[in-house]
């Protein structure tokens, strides 16, 4: 009776693990990518900030940022991933061209040991992605901004379509830096 037992435990297991390569296959095939809405209705008003803590909060590797400005709630959370050693690319708009309260926090982020700032006049988007998930939508790394505006955010976690982002990530760099 307990070999028979021990028989089950081991079939048991050995399902349990192709049913769980079932699910990773038909997610890369599926491909891990959802559309939210966020902004002002009350259920949906923390969603982008959501994702978007979630995202920068489970960096590992490195965190890339593409933003027109940033608040001083992002700023202060990018600071925290830097100071953990996980190293920071940001991508924003010439200091020149971000509106004089936001200018403070591009310079503490310039100064900021593991964030890399780089300025792009051209960046008119909100794109957040670590080695795990992206998160693309309209506006800025300003949490009272996103939570009043309402926009709609794409949420990428397969991996083909991350190596694409990626790739998109590396042409805005300029040439010596890709």
């Amino acid at each position: 009776m307990s070999d028979r037992l021990i028989e089950l435990r081991l079939e048991n297991r050995r399902l349990k693990e192709q049913v769980a390569n079932l699910e990773n296959k038909v997610l890369s095939l599926v491909g891990a990518i959802s559309i939210q809405s966020s902004g002002v209705f009350k259920d949906k008003k923390h969603v982008i900030n959501d994702k978007l803590l979630n995202i920068i909060n489970s960096s590992e590797v490195q965190l890339n940022i593409v933003s027109p400005k940033i608040d001083q709630f992002y700023a202060t959370e990018i600071k925290k991933i830097a100071a953990k050693g996980i190293p920071v690319l940001l991508i924003t708009n010439d200091r020149g061209g971000i509106p004089p309260q936001y200018q403070a926090h591009y310079d503490d982020l310039k100064s900021t040991d593991g964030v890399k700032l780089i300025s792009n006049p051209n960046v008119r988007y909100l794109l957040v992605f670590n080695t795990k998930a992206a998160i693309y939508s309209g506006g800025s790394l300003d949490r009272q901004e996103l939570e009043r505006s309402i926009l709609i955010a794409t949420i990428i976690e397969a991996r083909t379509k991350l190596k694409k982002i990626a790739e998109i990530f590396s042409m805005m760099l300029p040439s010596f830096m890709r």
